[in-house]
């Protein structure tokens, strides 16, 4: 099982692929001569999905996608094939891999948004609230607000939240390969009920957060896995899909 498993897993990391269109690649472009490795366009991370459900490939936007677990990337499949089958518009992933400065960043972000109304925002989130956060996150959020707060210049402050961070890991975005997306509303306003669903049908092992409160619906999604009953799913045609329509004639 073990070695099926293995193969599997090199048979994904094979297959899947990025598929930018022309306005996603220039903006990636744009975005890397800019020294960012964020890009935009949509990548397949389950071929053998191919008729199971109408477009399988996943859309992303200012996001690292390359650098997620193949559980991450099969999560954005399941995701996807949920929303169809439930009668919703794509959801779009929004964030994926951080690397520390990146991490930082999104952070530094957050706190200026929350700094005048919730001071300790980021200590709350990764200290309480996520749960699948490291255990240390708690500790780290509060030496990073402090060098918000301390430090004025905003370059300055997210390198040194950056540093700080480069040996310790806070959020599972950072874990090498990433472990966590983010979706955002972005036109998508069934997006939570589409994730909400993936964690009670049992398809995903792995925490939602609900991170809407500093403006834009936001929701962040850990990946611990993909069960096998999601795998099983993945598999399984969606109602209006090519596949179930040959069965049925």
């Amino acid at each position: 099982m073990k070695l099926l498993l293995e193969n599997w897993r090199q048979y994904i990391a094979e297959e899947q692929r990025v598929d930018e269109g022309l306005m996603d690649r220039v903006k990636s472009k744009l975005q890397r001569m800019a020294g960012i490795e964020n890009v935009s366009g949509k990548i397949n991370p389950y071929p053998e999905g191919e008729g199971y459900w109408m477009d399988i490939a996943v859309p992303y936007s200012d996001a690292d996608v390359r650098n997620l677990s193949d559980d991450t990337l099969l999560a954005a499949a399941v995701i996807d094939k949920l929303a169809e089958e439930m009668g919703f518009k794509e959801p779009v992933v929004t964030s994926g891999y951080r690397d520390n400065h990146r991490q930082a960043n999104a952070m530094y972000n957050n706190w200026l948004k929350a700094k005048d109304e919730d001071p300790n925002y980021l200590v709350d989130l990764y200290g309480t609230k996520c749960k699948s956060c490291t255990p240390s996150a708690g500790e780290i959020a509060i030496k990073v607000n402090q060098i918000f707060n301390d430090e004025s210049d905003s370059n300055k402050a997210i390198k040194a939240a950056g540093d700080l961070m480069s040996n310790s890991l806070i959020s599972r975005h950072n874990e090498s390969p990433g472990e966590a997306i983010d979706y955002r509303f972005r036109g998508h306003p069934d997006v939570e009920k589409v994730l909400e669903a993936a964690l009670s049908r049992g398809l995903i092992d792995g925490e939602l957060i609900n991170e809407t409160g500093l403006g834009e619906p936001h929701w962040h999604m850990t990946i611990n896995r993909v069960t096998e009953k999601g795998m099983e799913y993945l598999k399984t045609p969606n109602p209006d899909s090519p596949k179930q329509s040959n069965r049925e004639q």
